[in-house]
């Protein structure tokens, strides 16, 4: 899958659910910032693993469509609000991008993905990995692997962005 064929995708959902896995431990603002450009104007979620609320609010992602589950209690409601937008996907043409999560914590993002992209026959899951970028047999017909880096692909990206 090429970055503009990604776009595309973005593009044509109704929704959109990003992961933020470990394997974005040297992203950079430019990364971010490119993450945001892809989602603008899409209602949108992002659960992280590798960057804080901070940096993900820093280049123009909304506070209130990121929870970063390891950041403990503090993330609870963001957690909950999470859990209330995704009960909404359900039947929705929903683009769920997956950066970089491998098994560190698969319950948090890997598995939780898969399970929605099961249960949504309108759901696309685009997971982009350097390690493991498989994709469970249930979900095969529906689904895009890229094996490659998953900051260089979306940096790399960075300059067709319109």
């Amino acid at each position: 899958m090429t970055y503009e064929e990604l776009r595309e995708e973005i593009k044509e959902a109704n929704l959109v659910l990003v992961g933020l896995g470990e394997e974005l431990s040297g992203a950079s603002e430019v990364f971010y910032r490119a993450l945001a450009d892809l989602l603008m104007g899409k209602d949108y979620f992002i659960v992280s693993l590798s960057a804080g609320r901070e940096e993900l609010e820093a280049a123009g992602l909304l506070r209130e469509q990121i929870t970063v589950p390891l950041a403990g209690e503090k993330e609870e409601k963001s957690w909950e609000h999470y859990l209330h937008w995704l009960s909404f996907t359900l039947n929705q043409r929903l683009c769920i991008v997956e950066l970089g999560a491998g098994f560190l914590h698969p319950e948090l993002i890997r598995f939780p993905f898969e399970k929605t992209c099961y249960f949504n026959q309108k759901a696309r899951l685009i997971r982009i990995s350097a390690h493991f970028p498989q994709l469970p047999a249930e979900s095969a017909e529906r689904g895009v692997s890229v094996q490659e880096d998953p900051v260089a692909y979306v940096k790399a990206g960075r300059g067709t962005l319109r």
